[in-house]
């Protein structure tokens, strides 16, 4: 497996003008005029086959393997945020994810001692986040974490468990409950 490249197959309709759109997307990092953000909804519309109301995307805003990306309405992601969508990334209503943020729905095996770590196997996990969820600045989401609705995620933390119970506020590294919002 070693300098092998993994062969990772596209879905239906992922054709060449969407791998070309795909990549435009991707390059778009230039600014955050009006004329910029709305060309980068209209691709990401298109790119996704459904019409996102209120959707911002601002500059730097990476997104790999977007055919397994899911975007409910009204949402704002920010400045360099990275989402890495191959095992699947489902984001709700009303969701604002501050800058930086990384969520990852893949992971590295690490389980046999004699290959490297690198050359192992890579586990795909769904992440999945709610209606109603903020996500401060710096935070990274790990594979198959599931954030509940209403959560409050504070800046610079580290989620790599299920957020279950509804309207928290949480945080650090790794993010643990800090207090309810009701």
């Amino acid at each position: 497996m070693n300098g092998m490249k993994k062969n990772i197959a596209k879905p239906k309709g992922f054709n060449v003008i969407k791998k070309i759109i795909y990549r435009l997307f991707n390059a778009i990092s230039f600014s955050d005029s009006i004329v910029s953000i709305t060309l980068r909804r209209m691709l990401l519309n298109f790119l996704l086959d459904k019409k996102h109301t209120n959707l911002i995307i601002r500059s730097g805003v990476r997104l790999d393997y977007i055919f397994n990306l899911s975007l409910g309405g009204d949402i704002s992601i920010n400045h360099g945020c990275y989402f890495s969508c191959l095992g699947g990334v489902t984001i709700g209503d009303h969701v604002s994810i501050g800058h930086n943020t990384s969520i990852m729905s893949t992971e590295h095996s690490y389980a046999d001692l004699i290959i490297p770590i690198k050359c192992q196997s890579i586990t795909k996990a769904p992440v999945v986040i709610k209606d109603n969820v903020w996500i401060g600045a710096n935070v990274t989401i790990l594979a198959g974490v599931s954030i509940a609705k209403g959560t409050v995620v504070a800046a610079g933390a580290v989620v790599a468990k299920n957020i279950v119970e509804e309207c928290t506020i949480i945080g650090g590294v790794p993010a643990k409950f800090i207090k309810s919002r009701l």
